[in-house]
């Protein structure tokens, strides 16, 4: 009799040479046993010396720091949000920055900590962040309208909520964005959202691709916002129709806060950094019926009006 045996391991085949089955049944099967088991041990050396390999080229790759120059063009893209921060709340600036810079470091030194330390070290880090900020606004903007405190808020809300997370996630976390030293941490400080350190630079393409998808959006709702003009009368009379005309809108301009991420992933093309956007848009996986049928019926209503030669809109949308 003659057989051919087949061992795959890993996606790893060894064929063996056909062999006469000898008379002595017993000692052939213990031959071929023994034949066997050492297909499998080199395939387990094989294995064992791809996966050292993967580990070593993994490990070159975490080599990679950010250097001065990195460092300065990650400054560049956030100094005139720093330098408004710092006239605004003038002395109180100073520790609110340090504690900004000292967060992730913080979360690096904890990452292996239980979540009964790393979780109230990052509720007290981002209660101190934000009685500062809140007191600030309270004593340097009496003078500011609703949207320019609205804003300050809101920026400096996302800054200290991406930094206080890693605290929050521990080696996880810190590990699947890369972040695994103390110079990668001070640098994910500086930015207003999360990075990632990633195994190929960030390419002017897919640059342009953000910057085209951000913009669309921003320009959605200087659209929406001029055409819902001519319609608000007829939206406020139906109560869903109100609510889905608040939500698209909301769901585009939310995402101006994308704009500092977006400049600093600018300053990033070419380097190993990824910026991840903290908004988008779910509007039309939420809402798409109601949305179709408002926007349907504002299209129509405003192309109606601009027939009729009504001129401007009775009253503006709120």
């Amino acid at each position: 009799y003659q057989f051919i045996i087949v061992e795959c391991r890993c996606g790893v085949a060894t064929k063996l040479e056909p062999m006469q089955q000898s008379s002595n049944y017993s000692a052939g099967n213990s031959n071929d046993q023994d034949q066997i088991q050492m297909i499998q041990n080199s395939n387990e050396e094989q294995l064992y010396t791809t996966i050292e390999d993967a580990h070593r080229s993994q490990h070159q790759y975490d080599e990679w720091n950010p250097d001065v120059i990195a460092y300065l063009r990650a400054v560049i893209p956030m100094s005139p949000f720093v330098s408004y921060l710092c006239y605004k709340m003038q002395l109180m600036a100073l520790p609110y920055l340090g504690l900004q810079m000292l967060s992730i470091p913080l979360a690096l030194k904890l990452r292996d900590q239980s979540g009964w330390i790393r979780w109230p070290s990052a509720f007290i880090i981002v209660a101190l962040l934000g009685g500062i900020k809140t007191s600030s606004i309270q004593l340097y903007f009496e003078n500011d309208n609703v949207a320019i405190k609205g804003m300050f808020y809101a920026f400096t809300a996302l800054w200290e909520c991406s930094n206080a997370v890693y605290i929050f996630g521990g080696r996880d976390l810190m590990d699947r964005f890369g972040i695994n030293n103390y110079q990668r941490a001070l640098f994910a400080a500086l930015c207003p959202a999360q990075i990632k350190f990633t195994a190929q630079g960030f390419s002017r393409d897919q640059w342009v691709r953000r910057l085209l998808h951000i913009g669309g959006y921003l320009s959605t709702f200087v659209v929406l916002r001029l055409v819902l003009r001519y319609v608000a009368e007829t939206i406020e009379m139906y109560a869903v129709l109100e609510a889905e005309a608040i939500v698209i809108c909301v769901s585009c301009l939310v995402h101006v806060w994308n704009v500092p991420p977006l400049l600093y992933q600018m300053f990033m093309i070419g380097y190993r950094v990824q910026v991840i956007y903290p908004y988008g848009s779910i509007y039309l996986s939420t809402s798409c019926p109601n949305g179709a049928v408002l926007l349907a019926l504002s299209f129509v209503t405003c192309f109606t009006i601009l027939l009729e030669g009504e001129g401007e809109p009775s009253c503006p949308f709120h």
